[in-house]
């Protein structure tokens, strides 16, 4: 811990919030992204054949 010696307590706290504030928008729109892929996922065409259920 020798390099961490100039240092304080406030800045590894702010790093630690800032770190889990990035994590978190990561995360938001991660999140976001997966469900609009799930939202415009494509309608088959009505011209299309019927699709056959086994």
């Amino acid at each position: 811990m020798k390099h961490l010696r100039g240092y304080t307590r406030r800045y590894f706290s702010l790093a630690i919030i800032a770190m889990y504030s990035t994590l978190h928008r990561l995360c938001r729109l991660d999140s976001s992204y997966q469900y609009h892929k799930l939202a415009y996922s494509p309608l088959p065409r009505k011209t299309a054949p019927p699709v056959l259920s086994a």
